[in-house]
């Protein structure tokens, strides 16, 4: 029976070096894949396009060339089919968020070789307002609005401290927002600085800042910070290093399937998806369980 690939690339990651990858990707999988189709990104949206027709096409593998945006994109095209294509990740961006959580080399070449020879993994997708998915991290709060404002050309300069940088602007002018967070087995309210929800154990590159995320665990995992500030973040500094932020005296945590995350009206709060923007609160978020498969190490 014949099997079939759609390769997604995005020209200009890899410090605009990905399309020199597409030979030998289709050196690697042809003899699994007989029809190799191969597809170039050109602006915003291409990628969830991409994968949308893979999908309704019966592809069986999808592989994303790109940062965490490409493969948020390629996600979000995937993940409202019932049973999507296999998905592989070539990690060409500046953070590279859940290949790392999923071991995937950050060697192109390495991580090439595990699109034949890698495991099949299972992942949870958010899905937020049943419209829009994501696979790594939700933030809330003007740090988190920073991330998705930085500069790409900054990006491909000094790479993750670009993120770094954005942020320690806004911690500077720390301004706290109400938040309120309706969940199965509870409610909270109160005021934050920042707010993470996360799906996976790597967090700026880093995978050992939130070892209390258990990968594929069916939930989300919700960090309020109290205070984001230099105070603060340097009394923060045993957690991160150990790994277990939700130990912080400075942090909420909760862990839930699904909730609903509310502010004041009178507050206008953006969030960040995977780096990139997401939409305003209010929303409601909910796990889809190991919905999508994806070659890892």
């Amino acid at each position: 029976m014949k099997k079939s690939a759609l390769v997604i690339i995005n020209p200009s990651s890899g410090k605009e070096k990905a399309t020199e990858y597409e030979e030998l990707i289709r050196e690697t999988i042809q003899d699994t894949y007989s029809e190799i189709t191969v597809k170039h990104t050109e602006g915003e949206g291409d990628a969830i396009r991409f994968a949308k027709e893979a999908a309704e096409n019966n592809y069986d593998f999808v592989i994303s060339l790109g940062g965490d945006g490409t493969v948020n994109e390629t996600v979000n095209g995937l993940a409202p089919f019932s049973n999507p294509p296999k998905l592989g990740i070539i990690p060409m961006g500046t953070v590279n968020d859940l290949a790392r959580s999923l071991n995937i080399p950050m060697k192109h070449e390495d991580a090439i070789k595990l699109l034949d020879s890698g495991t099949e993994t299972k992942i949870d997708i958010g899905m937020i307002n049943n419209e829009t998915y994501f696979t790594n991290i939700l933030g809330i709060g003007r740090a988190a609005k920073a991330i998705h404002n930085v500069d790409s050309e900054e990006k491909s300069k000094i790479g993750p401290l670009a993120y770094l940088k954005v942020i320690g602007k806004e911690i500077m002018d720390e301004r706290l927002f109400p938040i309120k967070f309706e969940m199965e087995e509870s409610t909270w309210k109160g005021d934050v600085s920042v707010v993470l929800i996360s799906l996976i154990d790597s967090l700026g590159g880093v995978k050992t800042i939130v070892n209390d995320v258990d990968n594929g665990d069916g939930n989300f995992h919700i960090f309020a910070f109290k205070h984001l500030n230099l105070i603060e973040l340097a009394k923060m500094t045993p957690s991160v290093v150990m790994g277990n932020l939700k130990e912080s005296e400075n942090v909420h945590y909760f862990k839930t399937r699904q909730v609903s995350i509310t502010t004041s009206a009178s507050e206008t709060q953006e969030s960040d998806i995977d780096g990139e923007q997401g939409p305003n609160l209010p929303f409601d978020l909910k796990v889809l369980p190991q919905h999508i498969t994806i070659m890892s190490n």
